[in-house]
């Protein structure tokens, strides 16, 4: 459940069936749509854990980089600061 769903009785739709075969081949379904095709439901699976796992690995760079952009700006002069050391040339 989202942090922002005040109601208890809300709960997300999930589903148990990711994988599926269509036409001898395998495929798994996501938010963002369906990826495939495997050669069996194993390989579907391990494809999921991949998906999965470099998902993760995406969130946790964007927000390692934003933490970085966000110490380059606080380190970073204020342009509307008079400085003495630039006038002083």
């Amino acid at each position: 459940m989202r942090d922002s769903d005040k109601d208890e009785k809300v709960r997300p739709f999930r589903t148990r069936n990711r994988y599926f075969c269509q036409d001898g081949q395998w495929w798994f379904s996501t938010r963002e749509g369906e990826e495939g095709p495997f050669m069996s439901r194993e390989a579907a699976e391990h494809g999921m854990q991949r998906y999965v796992d470099s998902a993760e690995m995406m969130e946790k760079f964007k927000s390692e980089k934003s933490v970085r952009q966000a110490e380059a700006h606080a380190n970073r002069p204020d342009p509307l600061v008079w400085n003495k050391s630039v006038d002083s040339l």
